[in-house]
C-alpha cells in the first residue's frame, strides 16, 4: 500500500477501535498508523451504527483524525422492534421463544449464557420442527466455520450462540435476535 497513491480510506465498522473492539478486531488500532505512512494524506471516514459520544471521541482520536466532520442520525429505526419480557419462568421463556421463531419469516440468533444451554436451546428447536444449530466454543474451529457456514446458506432457521458469534455476521434476512439468558 506504501508503493500506491490511496485517496481515499474508508473504515467500516469504527466502534471497533473503541471500549472492547480492539480486543475483538486488534488490526482496527493499527489503521491510523497505516494512514500516517501514506506519502499524501487521504480523506478519511469512519462508519458505524452505533456510536455513543464517547465512541465518536475515540473513533477521531484512534483514527487520527482533525477537525472531522460528523454525522448522526439517531438511534430511531422504525424497522426495529424492541421487546422486553420480565418475570417469566424458565418454561414460559421457552414457550414464548418458540412463539417468536415459529411467527417470524427468515433467520435469527438466540443468544445462551453457556455452552450446555445453547445445545438444550437447539434440542428444543428441533424437537418442535425448528430447524436450529448451536454455536460456541466447545466446537473446533472448523466446525464453528462450518455452522456458521450453514447458517448463512439457510440450511438453518436458528443458530443457538454464545454471545460471541454474530459479530461481522451479514445475513440479509435476520428477523429476530434474542437473547435467553439476560
Amino acid at each position: 500500500l506504501q508503493g500506491i497513491e490511496v485517496d481515499f480510506v474508508a473504515v467500516d465498522e469504527a466502534h471497533c477501535i473503541s471500549s472492547w473492539g480492539h480486543d475483538f478486531r486488534p488490526d482496527y488500532m493499527l489503521i491510523k498508523d497505516l494512514i500516517a505512512g501514506f506519502r499524501h494524506k487521504p480523506v478519511v471516514a469512519a462508519f458505524t451504527a452505533t456510536a455513543t459520544l464517547e465512541v465518536r471521541k475515540d473513533i477521531i482520536e484512534y483514527l487520527g483524525l482533525s477537525e472531522p466532520q460528523v454525522f448522526v442520525r439517531g438511534f430511531d429505526r422504525p424497522n426495529l422492534t424492541f421487546l422486553v419480557l420480565n418475570d417469566l419462568s424458565e418454561g414460559q421463556r421457552k414457550s414464548e421463544l418458540l412463539r417468536l421463531a415459529k411467527k417470524m419469516e427468515g433467520s435469527g440468533i438466540v443468544y445462551a449464557l453457556t455452552r450446555k444451554k445453547t445445545e438444550e436451546l437447539t434440542e428444543l428447536f428441533r424437537e418442535n420442527g425448528i430447524s436450529a444449530t448451536a454455536y460456541h466454543a466447545g466446537l473446533d474451529s472448523q466446525a464453528r466455520v462450518q455452522v456458521q457456514e450453514d447458517f448463512m446458506e439457510d440450511k438453518y432457521k436458528v443458530i443457538v450462540a454464545t454471545v460471541a458469534f454474530g459479530m461481522g455476521v451479514n445475513k440479509a434476512d435476520i428477523r429476530f435476535v434474542i437473547h435467553f439468558g439476560m
